[in-house]
């Protein structure tokens, strides 16, 4: 037993000992490495920030023939300060040339650009029969399209405008003609 003892106290001091180890003329090696980790638990999640006061006005992207008359201005989210409200209108200095019109082009930049004029009309009753145009007069500037009250989703005043494009007089040929018009949406207090 106690020749026993002794070669495990030996194995056990070997085994204890640090030892160096040398290779003579290798060219790569390698280590495994086995780490284990126990992160702490983490912190309880903190209470989550109220909903920032946010909007979401949906204006169509593109216009075609199909509905260049009747283009929907809306709401589907509005969680605004009470005492305020989003309005939309058209940029006119970004939207309108020197003249105060909305102009559509054919090959824009090139030598046969070519270009129509179109009128911008903010419908005023939910039946689209009646209207006013808001371009061309300077006191048309910044006149909103449509208004959305604090917490609401359908407007309170507009909310659907069309192009009249100005064919008639334009004497343009034939063919595709595109423009784009620019909008500024804005938070203000409520009138």
């Amino acid at each position: 037993m106690k020749k026993t003892f002794t070669v495990l106290l030996l194995v056990v001091a070997m085994l204890a000992m640090p030892f160096s180890v040398y290779a003579a003329d290798e060219t790569s090696g390698s280590m495994s490495v086995v780490f284990e980790y126990t992160a702490p638990e983490p912190e309880p999640d903190p209470e989550p920030p109220a909903d920032p006061t946010t909007y979401i006005i949906e204006i169509p992207a593109t216009v075609t023939n199909d509905n260049i008359e009747h283009i929907p201005i809306t709401a589907s989210k509005n969680t605004i300060d009470e005492g305020k409200m989003v309005t939309v209108s058209v940029d006119w200095d970004k939207s309108y040339d020197s003249e105060g019109y909305f102009n559509l082009y054919k090959d824009k930049g090139e030598l046969s650009e070519e270009s129509i004029r179109c009128r911008v009309l903010l419908y005023l009753d939910d039946n689209l029969t009646e209207g006013v145009y808001v371009d061309y007069f300077e006191t048309t500037r910044d006149r909103p399209l449509v208004k959305f009250l604090a917490g609401e989703t359908t407007p309170s005043y507009g909310g659907h405008i069309g192009l009249k494009p100005l064919v008639e007089y334009s004497g343009a040929s034939s063919g595709t003609y595109t423009g784009t018009l620019y909008f500024n949406i804005q938070v203000v207090d409520a009138d």
